[in-house]
């Protein structure tokens, strides 16, 4: 019933009735009765008010002309806030400049305009403020059209155009209103043509659901709300959006999956079944097949899940059965291409290739790999050996390579482990480079080894028992620039053991002449010891250990792995030391020192003698002094050196001898510390061996003018060293006459230096009477910058090194 009627408004007492309302009897005044009036101004027709907004604006335009927004470009208009200040909010987005930049804010509403014109917001200050026109429309109530949303579930349109008379777009303007405003909970279904009430509460308990279940049913949904399927699913799909989920539906449409619940679900069957094949599993849950495979890519990048890819994307295989499968696989075929094994279980042959490596540097499988690009099992493999040894007793070990289609270094490494296990009987003859097998190979199959379990058993019955235990001890020292390294083997036992094998794991920075040293037998109660030389090939911190193998008195294979021990061989850096010979006759008496003597019957003595001494003088060493006698027909020399190691600070002396009559010759050195004195003397050692050759490619013709120049360079440099020191000038003087000789036997151009060191022979005999007497610091650096002189010109015309 519309006008006005005699009682007052429900809300504001007041008398003005504009409605009463024939469902409830209640009466309401213009500002709380509901209404579909549209006002607007005829200048900005598109922009449409409801009765209460236009009752807030005095039925006046509020619009500023010329505006702009700068979020949307729409037109903006001035607003006021309850305690009286104005500022400009869009009519079409949520931008205002209250909280948005610019800040416009203020009392004067002219203010507001001049800031609005000021900023670019509007080209003239102006608001429009012209009276708003009405397009008279339907009354309502609002509190029974507020409580018919909320007495039910789902509301169709039907029902309040029914009720209240509004045609849709009333319906639809009304409900956003009062969605926007939070007057009531829900959501519009513009599809169905419905509004969905749903309580906080409600929602907030399927949320709840769904986190803990990982999924929610849909026709539970329906049954506790009583709604369509069509709105049941519209109020899945609206919790999803204002909760930003991440999920799916099934395909039926009847479950939706969180992410984080599918996933859980997935990763289980994985690690239940091992393997899973991805359309198996996505008929299960119902749910898209690629879907799947997107969701176990995700646990994949998360960390979450070890696992790959197998039959092309279409099934997924934990990285523990595949383990399982490539053992089994191993085991069934003993040998196999990779490609092979990756067609079996379906795999990229890289996967099967990278998956088999771990599992062999695990330790899970062992073997090789061959030449002919498979890969065979050490079970395999010690059969294949057993049945070459029994064909030949001895085989190199490059023929055994050939057969077996690995590399000779494999085959040793194999053997060793195969021998070191008691899988193969034998040893490696290394100076020989071939295997020589035993006449008798054990048995690896299963009925061999119950046969052995039972005689043994037997044997045990009838016969004693070994008691006590086998106990294998190591120590190492420095010998002649090699490592010694002795193991010893103890028997405490109260029986005999015999065919003792001793394998020693020698890293590649040792030259060793064998690996393996047999011991016939150990009485009870006895000690036998074996002795191991290497030499050193290079510097630094290396471990050394290896195994034991023996029979006890029944005959059973025992193994004892040799404790590693960790050994440092050290390279001290050399730095020149300004010593006389004085000095370190001296300094060797509280020196240990080492050596190594070799026949050189080979090689003239002389130029032996030169390349031992070239080798020592390429570390940074004094040549303090040195000494050749060749009368009587035997050649005789001798050399010393002096160095400091730079980082210890130990004094390390070299010194060189050789005798023609007994054709060796032998590099001895002082030092302190026994790693740095291995290490020096083996590598002095490599250096004469690398000399040595190189004085074996000197014709027959050319060799005394080598030996001429080569006592040269040596005199001219000793000449440095002695005025370094201001040494004696007697044996300056007689370095300088063997030069003056070597020079003149030459007949080459260097007439300048012989008159030179001649020049100086005669002022040196002349101002040094005295054979002990020593160089002044003048003489001495005269000589000194004459020699680097002369030298210089030697390298040009003799190429003196």
């Amino acid at each position: 019933m519309e006008g006005n009627t005699i009682g007052t408004c429900k809300y504001c007492q007041s008398k003005d009735i504009e409605y009463k309302c024939h469902i409830c009897n209640e009466e309401y005044c213009f500002k709380h009765t509901g209404s579909t009036d549209k006002y607007y101004c005829k200048k900005h027709t598109k922009h449409h008010l409801n009765r209460i907004q236009a009752e807030v604006r005095k039925n006046r335009c509020q619009i500023v002309e010329f505006s702009r927004c700068p979020s949307c470009g729409s037109f903006l208009e001035i607003s006021s806030l309850p305690n009286g200040q104005k500022y400009l909010q869009c009519t079409k987005c949520s931008w205002n400049s209250r909280t948005n930049s610019p800040i416009i804010i203020n009392n004067s509403e002219k203010q507001v305009l001049r800031e609005a014109e000021r900023y670019g917001l509007s080209r003239h200050a102006e608001k429009c403020n012209e009276r708003l026109k009405r397009d008279k429309g339907k009354v309502y109530c609002l509190d029974c059209f507020s409580k018919e949303l909320q007495d039910n579930i789902e509301t169709s349109y039907y029902q309040l155009q029914q009720k209240f008379g509004l045609t849709e777009t009333d319906i639809e303007l009304i409900i956003n209103e009062m969605l926007l405003s939070k007057t009531i909970e829900g959501f519009l279904d513009t599809k169905n043509k419905t509004f969905v009430h749903l309580l906080p509460s409600i929602e907030a308990q399927l949320v709840a659901d769904l986190h803990s279940q990982g999924y929610l049913e849909l026709n539970a949904i329906k049954d506790k709300l009583k709604t369509s399927p069509s709105t049941t699913t519209r109020i899945m799909i609206e919790l999803i959006r204002k909760n930003k989920f991440r999920g799916t539906f099934t395909n039926q449409k009847n479950r939706y999956f969180l992410e984080a619940g599918l996933t859980k679900l997935i990763l289980q069957e994985i690690q239940n079944q091992g393997k899973v094949n991805h359309a198996d599993l996505a008929k299960k849950y119902d749910i898209a097949e690629g879907n799947v495979k997107n969701y176990v890519m995700a646990l994949m990048k998360n960390k979450l899940l070890k696992a790959f890819f197998a039959d092309s994307g279409k099934v997924t295989i934990s990285e523990e059965e595949l383990d399982n499968d490539i053992e089994n696989f191993c085991i069934q075929k003993g040998v196999f291409m990779l490609t092979a094994l990756a067609n079996n279980l379906k795999i990229a042959p890289e996967l099967a290739r990278r998956a088999l490596f771990k599992l062999i540097q695990k330790g899970l499988i062992r073997g090789i790999f061959t030449q002919n690009h498979e890969f065979i099992t050490e079970e395999k493999l010690s059969d294949k050996i057993k049945a070459i040894a029994r064909a030949y007793r001895t085989i190199s070990i490059k023929d055994l390579a050939k057969k077996l289609a690995i590399t000779e270094q494999r085959v040793e490494e194999g053997l060793a482990t195969l021998i070191s296990k008691g899988s193969v009987n034998g040893y490696i003859d290394m100076t020989k480079h071939q295997f020589v097998a035993d006449g008798k190979q054990p048995v690896t199959s299963f009925e061999s080894h119950a046969l052995e379990k039972s005689q043994s058993a037997r044997s045990s019955s009838t016969g004693p028992i070994p008691k006590g235990d086998v106990e294998v001890v190591r120590q190492y020292d420095f010998v002649g620039g090699q490592l010694h390294f002795k193991v010893v083997v103890r028997n405490k036992s109260n029986m005999a053991i015999h065919d003792i094998k001793i394998i020693l794991d020698v890293p590649s920075s040792y030259r060793r002449s064998r690996e393996l040293l047999t011991i016939p037998v150990v009485d009870p109660g006895n000690t036998h010891g074996v002795d191991f030389y290497l030499e050193p090939a290079e510097c630094g911190i290396s471990t050394i250990g290896g195994t034991v193998i023996y029979k006890d008195a029944l005959g059973k294979f025992n193994t004892i792995y040799i404790n590693p021990k960790d050994i440092q061989i050290k390279c001290p850096l050399l730095i020149k030391s300004l010593d006389t010979i004085e000095d370190c006759q001296k300094a060797i008496q509280s020196l240990p020192s080492d050596a190594r003597a070799f026949l050189i019957a080979d090689l003239p003595t002389q130029m032996a003698y030169s390349a031992a001494h070239r080798a020592v003088a390429q570390f940074d060493v004094t040549n303090v002094a040195s000494y050749e006698n060749d009368k009587d027909g035997t050649y005789e020399a001798e050399a010393w050196f002096s160095s400091t190691a730079k980082v210890t600070g130990g004094r390390v002396i070299t010194r060189v001898y050789i005798n023609s009559s007994s054709s060796t010759l032998e590099i001895r050195v002082w030092c302190n510390e026994a790693g740095q004195l291995t290490g020096l003397l083996a590598k002095m050692i490599e250096l004469l061996f690398i000399e040595i050759n190189l004085m074996r490619q000197i014709k027959s013709e050319e060799r005394n003018k080598t030996l001429d120049v080569m006592a040269i360079t040596r005199n001219l440099m000793e000449i440095s060293n002695i005025c370094m020191l201001r040494y004696k000038a007697s044996s300056a003087r007689l370095k300088l006459e063997d030069t003056y000789n070597r020079l003149s036997r030459l007949n080459e151009e260097c007439g300048d230096s012989c008159e030179k060191i001649y020049d100086w022979l005669k002022k040196l005999e002349v101002e040094y009477e005295d054979d002990e007497a020593m160089l002044s610091d003048e003489q001495a650096d005269l000589l000194d910058n004459d020699i680097q002189n002369i030298h210089q010109k030697l390298q040009t015309q003799l190429g003196v090194a």
